[in-house]
């Protein structure tokens, strides 16, 4: 079965690495996959930037479509509510470029969201080539959409979950969500997130006299990441003796949120290291000794965080401050780590305090040793890759 698949944010861009390995899991399962991706993205914006680490050599055959340049114009006319999209210039070269690979009815087009283009493009492609539609959320779209965008927000929802012929979620509250609007329940794949890669052998985890914390990730508004800078300094106020036990690294793209929230002097202990390779990931997660999570308020209640199972892959465990809900249940229920609420400066530097502690963060790594296996990625994707096929 011919599946295109619709990204435009790929390889070799940071912070894509997983869509390849999605792209390539369905190939894995038996279907015969074809990336389209964006073919001159702008990385004006410093969200993304160029990491050919991301980018391996096997996997499907890329088509790689170009759109007119117009870099921060759609931004700006995103977030003003006239268009849907930053990436919806790309949307008629995506079109042309896909429906040369998804030709007919026999043939499948999936779009995964973020962002929306990728999934107007497909189902465009199905409404002029016949072709299955397939449509992907990795995260939740209307109900992170606010002020004027909603109303278009809301128009493609509404179009894109009547055309689709499966629509695949990776956690179950966003599927209650399209439920709750009408959507059938048998047209819903639940393909839950989970890491792609992980090391063969961990090696012993050591108990120094400093208790070394990583972030590794994206430093946007939605992770809220400076609250762990909070909670350090407030710590460093309070138990100064405890805080020089500390060593706290933030590694993300150098974004204008992340010069708004993290520039200037950082508190002793806290450094910024800028964008980290994604082959330079594991090495650092394993040099570290508790791995560091944020989201920052009640909107992203439904998410599970990819890095979160990062973390696990590699054996860390896992400081968060997390709203109420699919994470924070994950790693309370499997006993991952320590859980703040979102926002909580002081509950985080007390827990600063306490992983401190070597006991405490020897049993919490036991216990993500315990629950490693049942994290892998590999069976949901395979398994949506099944699904397609039978459609």
């Amino acid at each position: 079965m011919k599946v295109c698949f619709v990204s435009c944010q790929y390889p070799p861009i940071s912070r894509t690495y997983r869509r390849y390995q999605f792209a390539h899991l369905l190939q894995e399962g038996g279907c015969d996959v074809t990336v389209v991706a964006h073919g001159n993205m702008s990385t004006a914006l410093g969200t993304f930037v160029e990491d050919p680490g991301t980018l391996p050599a096997d996997g499907p055959p890329v088509r790689r479509a170009k759109a007119i340049p117009w870099y921060l114009t759609g931004e700006l006319l995103s977030r003003s509510g006239v268009v849907a999209c930053p990436y919806v210039n790309w949307v008629r070269p995506a079109v042309r470029v896909a429906a040369e690979i998804a030709t007919g009815p026999a043939d499948v087009v999936c779009g995964i969201y973020p962002p929306v283009t990728n999934q107007i493009v497909a189902m465009r492609v199905a409404e002029q080539t016949g072709a299955r539609l397939v449509l992907d959320f990795r995260d939740e779209y209307l109900g992170l959409t606010l002020g004027v965008r909603r109303r278009l927000a809301a128009k493609w929802q509404k179009r894109l979950l009547a055309r689709a012929d499966l629509v695949s979620v990776a956690t179950e509250a966003i599927g209650d969500d399209f439920a709750a609007t009408g959507l059938d329940r048998s047209r819903l794949h639940l393909t839950e997130n989970g890491y792609w890669e992980a090391p063969d052998t961990i090696p012993a985890y050591e108990l120094g006299k400093t208790t070394r914390i990583v972030y590794i990730g994206a430093i946007s508004g939605a992770q809220g990441v400076d609250v762990l800078v909070r909670a350090a300094e407030r710590l460093r106020r309070d138990d100064p003796e405890k805080a020089n036990q500390l060593e706290i690294a933030i590694y993300g793209p150098d974004t204008p949120h992340r010069r708004a929230t993290l520039s200037g002097e950082l508190p002793a202990g806290v450094t910024y290291g800028g964008y980290l390779p994604a082959q330079d990931v594991g090495d650092r997660l394993l040099a570290s000794d508790v791995a560091f999570l944020s989201l920052s308020s009640e909107r992203y209640a439904y998410a599970v965080p990819g890095k979160l199972y990062d973390y696990v892959a590699y054996g860390r465990p896992v400081l968060a401050s997390l709203p109420q809900g699919s994470a924070q249940r994950l790693i309370e229920r499997e006993s991952l780590g320590w859980v703040t609420e979102c926002g909580d400066i002081g509950g985080l530097a007390q827990m600063l305090a306490r992983v401190i502690d070597p006991s405490q963060r020897q049993r919490a790594q036991a216990r993500v040793m315990d629950a490693r296996p049942r994290h892998a990625a590999r069976e949901h994707f395979l398994s949506l890759s099944r699904r397609i096929q039978s459609l």
